[in-house]
């Protein structure tokens, strides 16, 4: 009997004690009752889960107990981690550098770098540019966001932003609150690594909480109203065009490279001292061959008509005006007699502000001299053919002025409508080089890699069809159109060194050469008030042997072989183009 109390005692303390183990998988609710641990886990402090068991004990036998048998194995939900965001670091192209020694210098794929900065053909990359390095950076933690937040979401105005050195488009996106993706919508960008020292961009409206507003700089402006569609009301609106040397080449073999382009316009030079070489005979021949091959393919045809022959000037010093401005009228009138309706426009003289166009013991150099001519071939042009369009003389943009080699071309624009050029021509010849500064740049901030020709506003293409914009609304001639017969930037890659003058085509790749290009195109049609665009040049390699300085612009190379530029203009998205009602 002792021994069986004894052992109802020992009993009796182990259950005792397997309550106390067990106690930790309850808890008691307000009214004492038991509140089971899924009724614990609601609780916002709590975890998510717990490990759960359960306990029968059977009061039949005084000493039958059965030990707790979990019904299945614990499960614990981890804490979500705050999202991070990962800046990449990135990488500027140096001089001597290509993709597969970058991608080796930081360990990564030549195809991974590629892929991580949107480039189809690896071999195009230039000085300058940045790359993202894939799989590398900082990370830095955001804060969840509170999704149960009561603050009002507002938009900011869109502006623009001019790109400082060391700006990427990541950068730029987290300054103003945006997103890499909307800027590259913004802008139109067709590679979201390829922006420029000096470039604008828009910034888009962005969505902000609160009062909250993104922080701006000095150099964050309103949008301009040069951006704006213009109502054109002569001529042709925008389009797409290119300088090609067709005389004695394979015109042929060039007008099906001209539509492999994507090219609605041809330029074509005519050289009045080839094509009249006696008065009064003219060698239609020639051009009727170039006119029927270009036809033939609906192509819209300018002629540029300038270089008087010996026998209508006096001094045959370089290049210059007839003595007698009627000659050059009958010229182009019996040209645009022959060819009304299949040339649609002429361009009268090429860069008259430069001595060695307009060299005469007559006609000093100057904007008076120029527009009267411009009159006397504008009559005579419209009195055969009414609908062609006169297309004012495309001016160097020299930034010199001595009034003897050369006259500023905003200057001489200027006093050309003083002389009258808004009676007397259609639309208004611009010929904005870049030399090497990016077409987005604007003065006077040496772009990368560039270390000459950037000290005046003439070196730049935009901001030379800007000015050109302000000189013409200052004159009140903001429906007429701004004809680029002239632009492209030159490269000496695979060509030979150019002489000491010309070392800006040192400074500009292939792979630059394209792009540059490509987004001069883009601008144009961006801007509104510009009509018809010629790229220089198709073939000039091949055409002008006796001077290389063309060759360094050309879309064919020496060998006969496409550089890079081919292959992005012919992919750019040409979209379509309207002509202009007259």
């Amino acid at each position: 009997m002792q021994r069986n109390l004894s052992l109802k005692i020992v009993l009796l303390c182990a259950l005792m004690l397997l309550g106390v183990l067990v106690q930790p998988l309850y808890a008691q609710d307000d009214g004492g009752g038991v509140t089971t641990t899924e009724e614990v886990t609601d609780s916002a402090d709590a975890p998510k889960s717990l490990p759960t068991a359960t306990l029968d004990v059977s009061q039949n036998a005084v000493g039958a107990t059965n030990t707790p048998t979990p019904t299945e194995e614990p499960t614990v939900t981890p804490t979500e981690e705050p999202q991070q965001q990962v800046e990449p670091t990135t990488y500027t192209v140096q001089r001597g550098d290509n993709l597969f020694r970058i991608a080796l210098r930081f360990n990564v794929s030549r195809q991974a770098l590629a892929e991580a900065n949107g480039i189809v053909n690896p071999s195009l990359i230039f000085v300058g540019q940045q790359l993202v390095i894939p799989g590398t950076g900082t990370q830095t933690t955001s804060s969840p966001s509170d999704s149960s937040t009561n603050d009002t979401t507002t938009s900011s105005a869109p502006m623009t932003y001019v790109v400082a050195r060391g700006d990427t488009l990541f950068r730029i996106a987290a300054r103003f609150g945006t997103t890499v993706s909307d800027l590259v919508a913004a802008n139109n960008l067709s590679n979201r690594n390829l922006i420029f020292v000096g470039q604008r961009l828009i910034i888009p409206g962005t969505e902000t909480t609160g009062t909250t507003t993104p922080s701006t700089t000095d150099t964050a402006t309103s949008s301009s109203d040069s951006s704006q569609a213009v109502t054109l009301t002569s001529g042709f609106g925008f389009d797409y065009g290119i300088e090609a040397f067709l005389i004695g080449q394979d015109s042929q073999a060039l007008a099906e490279q001209v539509s492999m382009l994507g090219m609605n316009w041809v330029k074509q030079e005519v050289n009045w001292r080839d094509i009249e070489t006696t008065p009064g005979q003219i060698d239609f021949a020639t051009l009727d061959e170039i006119v029927n091959v270009l036809e033939a393919r609906d192509l819209n045809i300018l002629f540029t008509v300038s270089t008087s022959p010996a026998w209508a000037r006096t001094s045959v010093d370089e290049d210059g005006p007839p003595d007698n401005f009627t000659d050059y009228a009958d010229f182009v009138q019996a040209l645009a007699e022959r060819y009304a309706g299949r040339v649609q426009a002429f361009e009268i003289w090429n860069e008259p502000n430069l001595r060695r166009e307009w060299n005469s013991t007559i006609h000093e150099i100057s904007a008076a001299s120029y527009t009267d001519l411009l009159r006397a071939a504008y009559e005579a042009i419209k009195e055969v053919s009414p609908s062609t369009v006169v297309v004012s003389a495309g001016l160097s943009p020299t930034g010199f002025n001595d009034g003897v080699n050369a006259i500023n071309d905003r200057v001489f624009l200027n006093a050309m409508y003083a002389n009258g050029l808004a009676d007397i021509a259609d639309a208004v010849g611009a010929h904005p080089n870049g030399w090497a500064n990016p077409p987005d740049a604007v003065c006077c901030d040496a772009p990368v890699g560039v270390e000459t020709h950037f000290e005046d506003p003439s070196f730049y293409f935009l901001e030379t069809l800007n000015d050109y914009r302000e000189i013409m609304l200052a004159h009140g001639a903001s429906t007429t159109p701004i004809w680029v017969t002239r632009f492209g930037w030159g490269s000496s890659e695979d060509t030979d060194p150019p002489a000491a003058n010309n070392i800006f085509f040192t400074y500009t790749s292939l792979g630059e050469q394209a792009i540059f290009d490509s987004r001069g195109f883009e601008l144009g049609a961006e801007l509104g008030f510009v009509g018809p665009m010629f790229l220089y040049n198709l073939n000039a390699c091949q055409a002008q042997l006796d001077s290389f300085e063309g060759c360094y612009y050309s879309l064919i190379n020496l060998d006969g072989m496409e550089r890079p530029v081919f292959a992005a203009i012919q992919q750019l998205d040409k979209g379509e183009t309207q002509p202009v009602s007259e």
